[in-house]
């Protein structure tokens, strides 16, 4: 143990004023105290501002030559990103060569542990922010699809505009930009309809059952290579698909360029042309013979206000006939309890004895 001699003492309290004149003089003696530590602060605030504005023009020339380097591979989006993260890591290098010119009695060490980086809560707080920029980083490196490419996430289906450090910008087709989170890009299935240059499209044309199928399949065919953007190789296939409802349905499938517009513009077009030329060959085109009940007006007749007597036909098996009612409407006038019964000569009216 340390003796008692060794301990260090601590500092002398300034003595309270007793008076305002005193008061003021402490004040006094305070503000003499802070500047004249000031004074010994400038060069450490000249050396601090000299370092700063080092690392600025270092961090900005780190920019522009990761941009420039980059970008001669036609890499814009990777380009962007790497330069900017580099920006700032060289940004937060000088400050904290800064902060140590500056206040010689701090160290780094100390700055991280008051900022607690590394600790849990940073963490969870930087999870979704890491996470994205891991994404977009992976995803420009890997390049599954480039700027301009036209994609499907989901409902998602449009055009990318670009991939930045926390989202890509993709804009629909219908003129909207949807944000889209690099972390669910790369964690789910995306279709990339522009991968390759060209791709198929298909309809179904229903023929009745008494038409030819060879002949319907080459007007068919004609039809669909005189559209302008169907490609004559390969050729458009024509096929006998299917037996539904009373018809023959042939799938009519197409090549052309991979673009939405010419997906779009061929369909209307085959379509027309498949149309018109069935006309002009004299192929009726099956129309939808499907009756909808729910849309079918039902005729309901109001009941009867007074309902005729029933006929009473007596059996002749036996002398206690029990009447048959004839009408079979008259079922709760039958089982109804309370109703007036018959007498039992009216039953019996008209029935011949049995001979004995």
């Amino acid at each position: 143990m340390t003796p008692a001699a060794a301990q260090p003492v601590p500092a002398a309290l300034p003595p309270e004023p007793h008076n305002v004149t005193e008061g003021f003089a402490l004040v006094w003696q305070k503000l003499d105290a802070w500047a004249n530590e000031f004074i010994l602060l400038i060069p450490n605030l000249i050396a601090a501002s000299l370092v700063a504005l080092g690392f600025l023009a270092l961090a900005w020339a780190i920019e522009r030559l990761l941009r420039h380097l980059v970008r001669r591979a036609g890499r814009y989006d990777l380009a962007h990103m790497l330069s900017s993260f580099a920006f700032w890591v060289t940004l937060f290098v000088g400050f904290l060569v800064v902060i140590t010119v500056l206040l010689p009695s701090m160290r780094p060490v100390d700055i991280f542990a008051s900022l607690g980086i590394g600790s849990v809560a940073l963490g969870f707080a930087f999870k979704d922010i890491l996470q994205n920029w891991i994404a977009g980083f992976f995803i420009l490196i890997r390049r599954p699809f480039h700027r301009g490419d036209q994609i499907k996430i989901g409902d998602i289906e449009g055009t990318v505009q670009a991939v930045e450090t926390r989202a890509t910008l993709v804009k629909t087709y219908s003129g909207r930009l949807v944000i889209v989170p690099n972390s669910d890009i790369y964690t789910r299935s995306v279709t990339v309809n522009t991968a390759y240059e060209h791709r198929r499209n298909e309809i179904e044309v229903p023929v009745g059952l008494e038409v030819g199928l060879e002949a319907a399949m080459a007007v068919l065919r004609e039809a669909t290579l005189a559209v302008p953007d169907v490609l004559a190789e390969p050729p458009p296939d024509v096929l006998p698909w299917e037996f539904k409802d009373n018809n023959v349905n042939i799938r009519l499938r197409w090549w052309t360029k991979s673009q939405r517009t010419y997906e779009v513009r061929t369909r209307a077009a085959v379509v027309f042309a498949v149309k018109q030329a069935c006309e002009e060959a004299g192929i009726a085109l099956p129309a939808d013979t499907k009756i909808s009940f729910a849309e079918t007006p039902l005729r309901v007749e109001q009941a009867k206000t007074a309902k005729a007597k029933p006929k009473r036909l007596a059996k002749k098996h036996g002398k206690n006939a029990t009447p048959a009612f004839t009408d079979p409407d008259d079922v709760s006038e039958k089982l109804d309890p309370e109703a007036e019964k018959p007498k039992l000569g009216e039953l019996n009216e008209g029935v011949e004895e049995l001979p004995r």
